[in-house]
């Protein structure tokens, strides 16, 4: 495959992502109702601020420059998706785990990050991501 044709493909994992995320809500709305299905999306929501604020302060101190290396904000906003989605079930999180490796293989290979970029902002950000969803899935409204 050509840089361009990888390329699409590495443009296009985010969107399909946030789609598949779109597609849970509306099923959850559904079956759950909005009140359920709003506790759902409050992990993402939450999320997608904290990865950006990251940025934003990272754009501001230049702690990942101070490191030569680079705050992915590919990694951490999948990182959102994937982690959000994985809670949803075991099956899930099988699938989206092995696409973020595969994401972040590619996007070495197309020399958009290194793998120092990918694990930093990665150790930066799912932890908080992690307990996000742990939190807010408990205090769901049954």
């Amino acid at each position: 495959m050509s840089y361009q044709q990888l390329d699409m493909i590495a443009d296009s994992y985010i969107p399909i992502l946030l789609l598949i995320s779109l597609i849970g809500f509306i099923k959850s709305f559904f079956y759950n109702g909005y009140l359920k299905t709003s506790y759902e999306a409050l992990p993402f929501l939450i999320g997608i601020i904290f990865i950006y604020s990251l940025m934003y302060v990272d754009l501001k101190l230049e702690i990942w420059p101070m490191l030569s290396l680079d705050y992915s904000t590919h990694t951490a906003l999948a990182l959102v998706f994937v982690c959000g989605i994985s809670f949803w079930g075991k099956r899930q999180l099988i699938g989206v785990v092995i696409s973020m490796v595969l994401y972040c293989l590619l996007m070495m290979y197309q020399n958009y990050h290194t793998l120092l970029d990918i694990l930093t902002t990665s150790v930066a950000v799912l932890p908080a991501l992690v307990w996000l969803n742990m939190k807010l899935k408990r205090t769901t409204i049954s």
